[in-house]
């Protein structure tokens, strides 16, 4: 790597950073900058930063309420985490597929997402990411009316991440179900520290919900002065971020609110006003809610022209509500196809087709088990294609893509089906050899590196010769309880490194 790629490297890396402290306080800005640094990865050459990138950019949108969109560049990132072994932002895009789930009301497929998001940050130890899954969990129980479940849930979440306490969230929901339950004073309680954790770490989008929260439970304590204050100040948060959801939620809250304390006609003004924003974003399920609670507030205040003409509205809306929710369901079900595809993804590598680095760590361990238990030798051989970035540098990715996949249709036919050949990284692959001495392994990475030889894949800039060469390490071992598999990767990637400090083209086994 060259010192303007490092460069390049640290100033995309830097920008990732800064996308993430603005991400919950300034979405605009933070796509803008996402969309700027995915296009300086491509540049690059910097595949891990284009798939990290895709993932904040699809985060982004499902966090202004654009799912489908969102959902696309999450999907499009997870095959390259995949490849790069990105484990962090894995369990962040299970999360992400998770929160799609949710607001398509397929509340199991979201449990599933918020669990395989567990598992890989429970096994790395992720205490972030399994934070907010818990929380998570314990939004679908919120919405089940399970208020016991959803704090259980909520309290995992803080004990789970004790340095950043779940970002304020979790203590924002517990608030909620305090809230819900009546416990108006334990709610009061929490709202000050959730304000607090929340303001720590830039998540200002929720500031309208804390706001929310406060009015409601001021209305319910009968401050009414306090209850408007708040109510008008989640007003102005919901507007200043853009979450419209949000402030239409909060409108049609503050109108009950003045209804309640006889304020008909200011009620109905707050009322147009959530019904043009709801109108102006096509979110129908509001609309409709809206002209019910209109055609009812006007009847109140004798206006029976109103009365009709929003009672009309109501049932037009009611049909596209309905088309809406029919097409929910659709994009629902295509969420759940593409969520079945990125299972596949899980183990394949996506360019050539062979098992990736899950499913060869997967599949060794299992053969590990069996050679420790059997006795029996267990072989690796992992190599790289020489000088394939000057390759790529001069003959362009795509050729580049066409290489890689010449070698493993090779490789691939000349090992067989007894052996397991996967790409362990960029054009770096390995193979298992279960049942397979040092001697016969060594046989075989001989004919690998023979037949690509054989191949005579025009290399100009190789420094080896001419042509396309790969370099192979390899080790070999009986499993037992005084070595475990690391030991055995370790090897073979040492083994890889000597075959390269020796001139490269050669097999090398680790002594």
């Amino acid at each position: 790597m060259g010192k303007s790629d490092e460069n390049a490297i640290k100033q995309i890396d830097a920008m990732i950073d800064s996308i993430e402290e603005i991400i919950y306080s300034d979405n605009k800005k933070a796509l803008k900058d996402a969309y700027c640094a995915y296009e300086l990865s491509k540049k690059a050459n910097y595949p891990q930063g284009e798939a990290i990138l895709l993932l904040k950019i699809g985060f982004i949108y499902t966090n202004i309420s654009q799912y489908k969109k969102g959902i696309e560049y999450i999907i499009q990132s997870l095959s390259m985490l995949e490849l790069y072994n990105l484990n962090y932002y894995i369990s962040t895009a299970f999360i992400m597929l998770g929160n799609a789930f949710f607001e398509y009301a397929y509340y199991e497929n979201a449990f599933d997402y918020y669990n395989k998001s567990l598992f890989i940050s429970k096994k790395y130890k992720y205490s972030d990411r399994i934070s907010i899954a818990y929380n998570n969990i314990g939004e679908i129980y919120k919405m089940l009316n399970d208020y016991d479940n959803a704090k259980l849930y909520y309290e995992r979440g803080i004990e789970n991440d004790p340095v950043k306490e779940c970002k304020g969230i979790a203590h924002l929901n517990l608030a909620e179900i305090n809230y819900y339950k009546g416990n108006y004073e334990d709610a009061l309680e929490l709202l000050p520290v959730a304000f607090r954790l929340l303001s720590r770490h830039r998540y200002e989008i929720h500031f309208c919900e804390v706001y929310k929260l406060y009015a409601l439970i001021y209305w319910k304590l009968k401050d009414y002065e306090k209850a408007v204050y708040y109510f008008k100040e989640a007003i102005d948060v919901a507007e200043e971020k853009s979450v419209y959801f949000n402030k239409i939620n909060i409108l049609i809250h503050y109108h009950e609110f003045l209804v309640d304390i006889n304020e008909c006609q200011k009620a109905a003004d707050i009322l147009l006003d959530a019904y043009t924003l709801a109108r102006a974003n096509n979110i129908y399920e509001k609309t409709m809610q809206i002209c019910y609670c209109l055609s009812s507030l006007y009847e109140k205040l004798g206006d029976n022209e109103s009365v009709m003409k929003y009672y009309r509205l109501y049932v037009q809306h009611e049909q596209k509500q309905k088309k809406e929710r029919i097409n929910q369901i659709t994009d629902g079900i295509e969420l759940r196809i593409r969520t079945e595809e990125i299972k596949l993804q899980a183990e394949i590598d996506s360019l050539t087709g062979i098992p990736n680095r899950r499913k060869f760590f997967d599949y060794l361990e299992k053969q590990w088990e069996h050679s420790k238990k059997h006795s029996q030798s267990l072989s690796l051989i992992m190599l790289d294609i020489d000088y394939f970035k000057e390759f790529n540098d001069n003959y362009g990715h795509p050729e580049g893509d066409k290489c890689i996949k010449k070698i493993v249709d090779i490789l691939n036919n000349l090992i067989g089906s007894n052996y397991l050949f996967s790409r362990y990284g960029g054009d770096e692959f390995i193979a298992v050899m279960p049942q397979t001495t040092a001697e016969e392994a060594y046989k075989c990475a001989e004919k690998m590196r023979k037949a690509i030889i054989d191949a005579g894949i025009e290399h100009q800039y190789s420094e080896s010769c001419g042509f396309v060469t790969i370099t192979l390490g390899l080790a070999s071992i009986i499993p037992s309880d005084d070595c475990c598999m690391d030991d055995l990767i370790k090897k073979a990637d040492k083994a890889l490194y000597e075959a390269k400090r020796k001139g490269r083209n050669i097999v090398v086994v680790c002594s």
